[in-house]
């Protein structure tokens, strides 16, 4: 595997550039020579374009730093999968040494192997993984492609593998700040019940969904969550008609608050929670409060975005390499776990008081507890009850 330490004074530059905010148009166009806009209609200076130090990054020697990005969902989710997306497109936007990213996004899971494959094949020099559900194949391609710079962020159960270079999170602590930040809007506004909207029953969803209600029901017993699949198709969290059907059954039944835990439809649903004045929060991305056609309540924060821009920082200070598994805890970075949008004074140190608590390992074995019952392992101290002491 190349030694990618080469390139530690061109990723300081770069990501410096990305922190200013600056980015790209995207796979069809080059990046604008002068300015770019962002989502908010915010227009921001191009940065001073880099040295030619940037071209350690050619890792295939073509004169040029090129960035693939594999994505299970969609490129245009406006969640989890676009912040991966938007955060190599500020990589094209901030030099003219990187390329236009090349981006595949809606892998499906027997794809994966031939769709890795085939992004490596088209003069990458880095690729960056986006979900669990597309890693099965990534030992074998990496073997095959040493030279190429893998990046994954794989899940909380993925093996460490020589060459890849992980970013993980433990989605229990996320959800559960995610579920207590519910909780106290519900409280505040007299609302007692919450949805849970997933795909189809997986594991992962099953982990979210536990952590949710027991952040809940951590502010009020007596609240109450209803999980609601939104497809019938494996890894499908982009059915807008299933998702669209199930905000509305939960209105119906009076739900106070969603939690839209999905990809490509996820923002049709904050748009229904929008018109019916119902409490909603992102699954993924941590800029929403920013935005100005969506309202949201509640950034559910673990962003691919930053999460890579960080390591990229700490690629560059020699504090993390190919093969190393960074995880990302809530109550360690401010753009981890539940944010509340507006919050008064009293909401917010609330909030805060329960993540010092998570940082500080007190929900540890009810944490695990709940992985056991989501991923099927088993443990003596997780019998009924004593999990939650």
């Amino acid at each position: 595997m190349r030694n990618f330490w080469l390139a530690a004074a061109s990723i300081a530059a770069v990501a410096g550039m990305l922190a200013a905010g600056c980015s790209g148009d995207g796979d069809e166009e080059e990046p604008p020579d002068s300015s770019t806009t962002g989502g908010t209609g915010q227009t921001t200076p191009r940065p001073t374009p880099a040295t030619p130090s940037d071209l350690l990054l050619d890792t295939n020697g073509d004169g040029k730093v090129i960035i693939g990005v594999a994505t299970p969902g969609s490129r245009n989710d406006g969640g989890y999968y676009q912040a991966l997306v938007d955060a190599a497109r500020k990589f094209a936007g901030a030099n003219p040494t990187f390329g236009i990213p090349i981006v595949v996004d809606e892998i499906q899971s027997a794809d994966a192997k031939t769709e890795l494959i085939n992004l490596a094949e088209q003069g990458v020099d880095m690729i960056a993984v986006g979900g669990t559900d597309i890693a099965e194949p990534l030992a074998e391609v990496i073997d095959q492609y040493p030279d190429i710079f893998w990046y994954c962020n794989c899940g909380s159960d993925y093996p460490q593998l020589e060459g890849l270079a992980q970013a993980q999170d433990d989605s229990s602590q996320i959800s559960y700040s995610a579920g207590f930040a519910t909780g106290i809007l519900m409280r505040d506004s007299g609302g007692d019940s919450a949805y849970f909207l997933g795909c189809c029953d997986l594991n992962f969803e099953k982990e979210a969904r536990e952590a949710f209600e027991m952040g809940l029901k951590a502010v009020d017993e007596s609240f109450t969550m209803t999980y609601v699949p939104t497809s019938v198709t494996t890894f499908d969290f982009s059915n807008i008609s299933g998702a669209a059907e199930a905000f509305n059954n939960a209105a119906a039944a009076g739900a106070d608050a969603v939690y839209p835990y999905l990809s490509g439809a996820h923002e049709a649903v904050v748009k229904l929670a929008n018109d019916n004045d119902v409490i909603v929060m992102s699954a993924g991305r941590s800029d929403v409060c920013e935005r100005l056609d969506l309202n949201y309540q509640i950034a559910v924060q673990y962003d691919a975005g930053d999460y890579i821009e960080t390591l990229l920082e700490m690629f560059a200070e020699g504090e993390f390499a190919e093969g190393d598994i960074f995880t990302f805890n809530v109550g360690e970075f401010p753009f981890v776990g539940a944010k509340l949008c507006d919050p008064t004074p009293a909401q917010a140190a609330e909030l805060e008081a329960e993540m010092e608590r998570i940082a500080a390992g007190e929900y540890s074995l009810p944490f695990h507890c709940i992985k056991g019952r989501a991923y099927g392992f088993s443990d003596e101290r997780c019998v009924s009850g004593s999990d939650s002491e």
